[in-house]
């Protein structure tokens, strides 16, 4: 996968010649790295990959919201 486009955005570009679990894994990487760039918490996103617990409902009553709400930007 090449990591700039012609214009050098910085952005994953999607090269025809990978296979579809590389294009996929790639996108997923994408997505995950956006998610960053908004300043989602880390440490959110890896509870929330967790299969069996915790479940973010779980999460928000034990931690409470934030005084900032960061995701009204």
């Amino acid at each position: 996968m090449r990591t700039t486009n012609e214009a050098g955005a910085g952005r994953p570009v999607h090269d025809p010649t990978e296979a579809p679990q590389e294009a996929s894994q790639a996108a997923d990487d994408a997505l995950v790295m956006g998610m960053l760039h908004e300043h989602v918490p880390l440490s959110l996103l890896c509870d929330l990959t967790l299969d069996d617990e915790p479940h973010s409902a779980e999460i928000l009553a034990e931690e409470g919201k934030p005084d900032d709400a960061w995701w009204e930007q």
